[in-house]
């Protein structure tokens, strides 16, 4: 029987955490059920249960890679090897949030259950921490940079500023999802306004 590879579990995995998203953006987290995610994902049980616990272990999955997926790629630099603006990542994040979600409300949910059900609040606060400190880590470079003049402590700032980041971040995701009339574009060039030292 051939070896797995890592590589082939891992995109397997990916897979079925895919078809997860598709049907809990359907049908909500509570609304979804295994069989769902079996049938969306076209595998057998068993290859879905030899990735898998469950449903639980399949949200907490599916925002961790959401999380990963942006780890290292918002804030890279330039070709010539300069950071990107405030703005620049900013609009990077979103732009990719927008490939890769269709629909917000997805992401709206994990926040409402957050609410009241303690493990997606568990979940869900793991992916914030993750994605704020992503732009906490851009924060800290940015204000490092040669050339910058910054007053105060720098790591305060930071932490400041990779939460105010976060929530320009998730203000475009909840007007996104609720508001039919919700100018995107004109909220992307509107990031411009926060600026670090």
């Amino acid at each position: 029987m051939p070896k797995v590879t890592d590589e082939y579990r891992q995109a397997r995995r990916l897979e079925i955490s895919q078809a997860a998203l598709q049907c809990f953006a359907r049908k909500g987290f509570q609304g979804t059920s295994m069989a769902d995610i079996i049938a969306e994902s076209g595998l057998s049980a068993g290859a879905i249960y030899g990735h898998y616990k469950g449903k639980d272990e399949l949200i907490e999955q599916s925002i961790h890679e959401l999380t990963e997926f942006h780890a290292g790629r918002v804030a890279a630099r330039h070709d010539d090897g300069t950071l990107p603006t405030p703005h620049e990542v900013l609009e990077r994040f979103i732009c990719e949030i927008r490939e890769r979600f269709t629909d917000f409300g997805l992401l709206v949910q994990i926040w409402a259950e957050a609410t009241t059900d303690a493990n997606f609040q568990h979940t869900a606060s793991m992916a914030a921490a993750g994605l704020r400190g992503i732009f906490e880590a851009y924060a800290t470079s940015w204000l490092n940079r040669p050339g910058a003049t910054v007053e105060g402590d720098r790591e305060v700032m930071a932490r400041r500023y990779g939460a105010v980041m976060l929530g320009a971040c998730q203000g475009f995701i909840v007007q996104a999802a609720l508001f039919a009339d919700f100018d995107a574009e004109g909220y992307l060039a509107g990031l411009e306004i926060l600026r670090l030292p």
